[in-house]
């Protein structure tokens, strides 16, 4: 991967930061890492109080793509499929895909948005300081106010933060990434104007800090706490209580007894089946849908990354399914159906989705063959939309109780 880094800058312990951040899910890089696929991570302080959307994503991308239009178009021409350049432009190289050649293989564009979580900040329930036991008082930040409908607004200064995965040529374009992210939120976010300016204070990626604000000193630089960014934390000594998933063996011990394995929606999905997006959970065909993830997962490595195979210990569909079928699946979702507003359109829109939990019961063997392809699930999503956020999940493991 290319990488030049806009400011490197020595960087302290930032404790208790993970009390009042935003959190997004992206597995362990150790445990999925695959060629061609890197995943960035962005720390975010607001400047402008933002009402944030309960489905951020769609706002978030349409951010993203106007400051990449703006850093890379010369021609300034209304549509880029007019354009004479648009064969060597990065706009649409990485922000919409055009069709590719080969008509056998649906195109796929190179990077999934990671939204921030908004829900879980209410878990907190005062306003706090963070210390840093050197420099005592390093930040203050209050906690952002949630409302009933898992909405979030960030008051100045506010820190909050959100992912990105990138697949293939885009790999190599993160130093642009980045920039055009930067730009994006210090032109602001939201759907009518005056927009809410935001500064970006850091960007990392697979563990390498590509850039640092100039705004925060050296001694006020950020270590991403990196086992909240990457919220599958440690599979630890299990007990009845849910545990992250980290790993990608299941304990020995649990060998012989069923285990339960969540996927637990943190973004509404949109499935299509029988030509029709499911609108209700009734209608869902789970085992098919979770299969689907085999499709996701090798028209995303056909479109970028054909010469460097992921290995997810599947050769096929039809054996990826058959082990699916073996599981008892769990079914507790809802319909949840995502409102965004188009700026190229100029309007509003509904996009039919359901959220939830699909909770996995087999055995140990083989949820241990599964248990690749499902996290790497976690980094590319599963269904439509992805590229706004939708179809974000993470991987739960709820063991027997021991004896």
């Amino acid at each position: 991967m290319a990488e030049i880094c806009y400011s490197l800058k020595p960087s302290i312990p930032y404790l208790y930061l993970d009390l009042y951040m935003h959190t997004y899910s992206v597995s362990s890089t150790a445990v999925v890492n695959r060629p061609n696929l890197s995943t960035l991570r962005f720390m975010v302080r607001q400047d402008d109080p933002l009402h944030m959307p309960e489905h951020s994503g769609s706002m978030l991308r349409g951010a993203f793509g106007v400051a990449l239009r703006s850093l890379t178009c010369v021609t300034d021409m209304p549509e880029c499929r007019d354009c004479p350049l648009k064969q060597h432009c990065n706009f649409p190289r990485i922000f919409e895909m055009p069709a590719l050649q080969h008509a056998t293989v649906q195109a796929v564009n190179p990077y999934v948005i990671h939204v921030p979580i908004t829900d879980q900040m209410s878990d907190h329930s005062s306003d706090t300081a963070d210390y840093d036991h050197t420099h005592h008082i390093v930040q203050e930040t209050q906690k952002p106010k949630v409302s009933g409908k898992k909405t979030v607004t960030f008051k100045k200064g506010d820190i909050w933060q959100f992912g990105m995965t990138v697949m293939g040529a885009a790999v190599t374009e993160t130093t642009l990434i980045v920039k055009a992210w930067e730009l994006a939120l210090a032109s602001g976010l939201g759907a009518h104007s005056p927009y809410r300016r935001a500064t970006l204070l850091q960007a990392d990626c697979d563990g390498k800090t590509l850039y640092t604000s100039p705004q925060l000193s050296p001694a006020r630089a950020i270590d991403l706490p990196t086992s909240n960014l990457q919220n599958f934390s440690d599979l630890e000594a299990c007990n009845s209580k849910e545990h992250d998933l980290k790993t990608s063996d299941l304990p020995a011990y649990l060998a012989n007894q069923p285990i339960q394995l969540t996927m637990q929606f943190l973004t509404p999905f949109r499935y299509q089946q029988n030509n029709r997006i499911v609108s209700h959970p009734d209608n869902l065909d789970s085992a098919t849908f979770i299969a689907s993830l085999y499709n996701r997962i090798r028209l995303c490595q056909d479109n970028h990354s054909p010469d460097e195979s992921w290995d997810i210990g599947y050769d096929s569909y039809h054996r990826f399914k058959e082990d699916i079928e073996t599981l008892s699946i769990a079914v507790d979702i809802v319909a949840n159906h995502v409102p965004r507003r188009s700026n190229r359109q100029q309007r509003k829109m509904q996009l039919y989705g359901l959220q939830g939990n699909l909770h996995l019961t087999g055995d140990h063997q083989t949820l241990s063959r599964l248990l690749p392809a499902l996290q790497l699930g976690e980094r590319l999503h599963i269904g439509k939309n992805t590229t706004m956020g939708l179809g974000q999940y993470r991987l739960k493991l709820t063991p027997p109780p021991l004896t």
